[in-house]
């Protein structure tokens, strides 16, 4: 009799709780041996009161194990299991459609947080184009920091040139623009002017060295460059071509060895420029 007075105290001895209920008084475990033997009739299991009793024995069993606790959930979902298979049975097409729901929204859940799996996995690497770039690619930054930028490299540039130029801390002067060497030379445009002179002064076939400036002509060129003298020669050669072609003058030439002689064309003469 004691003994079955202390199997209603409120606990078992291995911490499980005492359910109270009309149609059933004892252990939690035995209670669902009960069911699973067909022992027991579960219409009459008030399932309510059942959940309530083990929620409060919960929290007046704070110091047990969690894993308890868990164990008695178990076998409380396995009564509820039980319990709706008496309302629906397995054979059932509604029982059988619920099934198929069930399963399909379970494999949605996962596909779910699979796909959230991968996209925390594809957002920590690296991304292509924000912190790495293809070969031959650039950051791509606002205006306003490349603009910080570009006086940055600028700034950065002058101070290695100063260092190595040995004047750090001084500015370069700026450099003029590159403008080539005017040289002294003999112009085309002055060779024709004294060619055309020569010709009407002279009145016949004037030899080319004639027509040369006085400065090239006479002794003292010591004064004058060898590109000068080229010059001279050149564009006195070229002034007297020019006027052979337009028709101002006639060219003569003896032999392949001697210089070239020209004269002066008479007005109204129509000549083919050389003989």
């Amino acid at each position: 009799m004691t003994g079955q007075l202390a199997l209603f105290d409120g606990v078992l001895p291995d911490g499980e709780p005492v359910i109270v209920l009309d149609a059933y008084q004892g252990g939690l475990s035995h209670l669902l041996q009960l069911a699973h033997g067909h022992q027991i009739d579960l219409a009459r299991l008030d399932i309510v009161a059942l959940i309530e009793q083990l929620a409060q024995a919960a929290r007046e069993r704070a110091s047990l194990p969690l894993g308890l606790k868990a164990q008695w959930a178990v076998m409380a979902s396995g009564l509820l299991l039980l319990r709706s298979r008496l309302l629906l049975p397995v054979d059932d097409p509604r029982q059988q459609h619920a099934a198929q729901e069930a399963a399909d929204l379970r494999t949605r859940l996962l596909a779910a947080e699979s796909a959230s799996r991968l996209a925390g996995w594809l957002a920590a690497r690296e991304q292509l184009g924000r912190d790495v770039y293809a070969f031959g690619g650039a950051a791509t930054v606002d205006d306003d920091e490349a603009a910080q930028w570009e006086v940055d490299r600028i700034e950065f540039l002058w101070g290695c040139l100063a260092v190595f130029d040995g004047n750090w801390g001084i500015m370069p002067v700026e450099a003029p623009f590159y403008a080539p060497v005017q040289l002294d030379l003999f112009s085309v445009e002055d060779a024709r002017q004294r060619v055309r002179s020569c010709l009407v002064r002279e009145r016949g076939r004037v030899p080319l060295v004639r027509m040369l400036p006085d400065s090239v002509r006479g002794r003292g060129d010591g004064h004058l460059s060898s590109g000068q003298r080229r010059s001279a020669w050149s564009s006195t050669f070229v002034a007297c071509l020019e006027m052979v072609k337009q028709g101002e003058a006639r060219a003569y030439q003896n032999a392949p060895e001697s210089l070239p002689e020209f004269s002066g064309v008479p007005d109204g003469t129509v000549v083919d420029g050389t003989d």
